[in-house]
């Protein structure tokens, strides 16, 4: 049986639900789902599966007479399409929380969790990659202060608890820490969540620092520039190439003096100019 509170994505949930159905059943079809479930057409689910079309509070209701999903299953459900269908990232924040909340004693729940919280929040990184300099003996005190912006010695303790937790870092027989070549293996859907929280603040302190770093400790610029679609993807391109060669400069550093982050945006600020000439 398909356990639906395995799933962040309810399209692939609805996938595999198809699928065992028809394991089972090999008479089983699109159509008899969409029939089951009151649909007219019979194209309806597998459209859905696709993300071709969206469901609705509605729709939600008459797939559920196929799934017969109790009540906590199906109101997981509907949280969870309300996730992969929110448009805003308050409202996926929002129903992750949600998502998260139906069973915490769960280890793949409380995994799950860890690694969106490495994701999300910008510092981890940076704590990261000062815990492991020569240093640092475990002074949380001090390592909250030398990032910037600042966090607080318990902001500073439980991400060294949290990398540890995630096998990112581990304690040497020195007293100090070293990295680990952990891979962090959340899903796509809390991934891209993640990452969209992760850019925001990483934009964020960017604004501060032209407050905060001296102009000679950072190199913030902007060009406006009028493009055609074709030369706005060069241009993506040539951003991924320059930074695959900064990070081959980092990968050859012997020491690290700092930690950086260096930002990259390229974003439309028009609507689509339409060439009536």
């Amino acid at each position: 049986m398909v356990n639906v509170f395995r799933y962040l994505d309810y399209r692939e949930f609805l996938e595999d639900f198809y699928r065992e159905k028809k394991m089972l059943n090999p008479h089983f079809s699109f159509q008899v789902f969409a029939a089951a479930a009151g649909f007219r057409s019979k194209s309806f689910i597998k459209l859905v599966i696709d993300g071709k079309k969206n469901l609705t509070s509605a729709s939600m209701e008459k797939i559920n007479r196929a799934l017969k999903l109790a009540d906590k299953p199906f109101s997981y459900f509907k949280d969870c399409v309300e996730f992969n269908q929110a448009n805003t990232l308050q409202l996926r924040n929002f129903y992750f929380e949600k998502l998260l909340s139906y069973n915490k004693r769960s280890n793949a729940r409380v995994m799950l969790q860890d690694q969106y919280d490495f994701y999300v929040k910008w510092y981890h990184n940076t704590v990261r990659e000062l815990a492991c300099a020569r240093n640092f003996k475990g002074d949380f005190e001090m390592l909250g202060r030398m990032i910037r912006p600042a966090i607080s010695a318990r902001k500073a303790r439980q991400s060294v608890e949290l990398l540890e937790k995630l096998g990112l870092i581990r304690r040497t027989g020195a007293g100090g820490y070293a990295q680990s070549d952990a891979i962090i293996t959340t899903g796509p859907e809390v991934r891209s969540l993640a990452v969209q929280n992760f850019h925001q603040q990483n934009l964020f302190i960017a604004g501060q620092s032209i407050e905060t770093v001296p102009s000679s400790e950072r190199e913030i610029s902007c060009l406006v520039l009028g493009l055609s679609a074709e030369g706005a993807d060069r241009i993506k391109g040539e951003i991924q190439k320059f930074q695959a060669r900064l990070l081959k400069i980092a990968e050859h550093e012997k020491s690290v003096h700092r930690v950086y982050h260096c930002n990259f945006q390229l974003f439309p600020t028009s609507e689509p100019i339409n060439d009536t000439r």
